[in-house]
């Protein structure tokens, strides 16, 4: 059912950025426009390929046309009106990042988490890669949309503190270990929602 409704989420997303004008379709590889800032600037500085660039920017358009009141404050990031933030990795690097830190989504040097402090982080891929998201504010959240398996978490929140994961009826089936702590192969299959604190 999770499965179903990440892949129903998917094509609305598809079709609302589908149903856009032809005249933004045939803008270049700039973004900008009335609606949103224009992050063409800092992905370049950061070394992404038009074809990156725009790649990313779809992905941040689904989850903005997903989740209503979020908004986009970097190339591969938005904050929702909690002020967690979703941060997209960039097509074929490994790791999402900040894209105004300087590191590389592939280089090997790359921290192997980027959770700040005072949060809880839930990671796509194994071994804190891929897409992540993080979550401040005390309060139950749902796992993005698409994470049926695998993936990874930190909780970096304050010390002592323990994050629990909710299945489909918000039942906990399991409570982390007091911050810090982390699993570099979890399995966000049975998960739902995290309370993380």
């Amino acid at each position: 059912m999770k499965k179903l409704l990440a892949a129903a989420s998917v094509l609305a997303a598809v079709a609302v950025a589908g149903a856009a004008p032809t005249a933004l379709a045939s803008q270049p590889a700039s973004h900008g426009s009335a609606a949103r800032p224009d992050f063409s600037a800092q992905a370049a500085r950061a070394g992404l390929s038009i074809g990156q660039e725009k790649t990313l920017q779809r992905r941040v358009d689904g989850y903005l046309a997903a989740h209503p009141g979020s908004k986009q404050t970097a190339a591969n990031t938005v904050a929702d009106p909690t002020g967690s933030h979703m941060v997209f990795a960039v097509p074929g690097e490994k790791y999402a990042r900040d894209l105004n830190s300087g590191w590389s989504g592939s280089d090997p040097r790359t921290p192997a988490h980027t959770c700040p402090y005072g949060d809880f982080c839930a990671y796509s891929g194994a071994n804190y890669t891929g897409d992540y998201r993080n979550w401040g504010r005390c309060a139950t959240y749902e796992i993005p949309d698409g994470w049926g398996s695998g993936g990874s978490w930190y909780n970096n929140q304050t010390h002592g503190l323990q994050a629990v994961m909710r299945n489909k009826s918000h039942q906990p089936i399991y409570v982390t270990p007091p911050a810090p702590s982390g699993d570099p192969h979890g399995n966000w299959g049975p998960v739902w929602y995290v309370t993380n604190c």
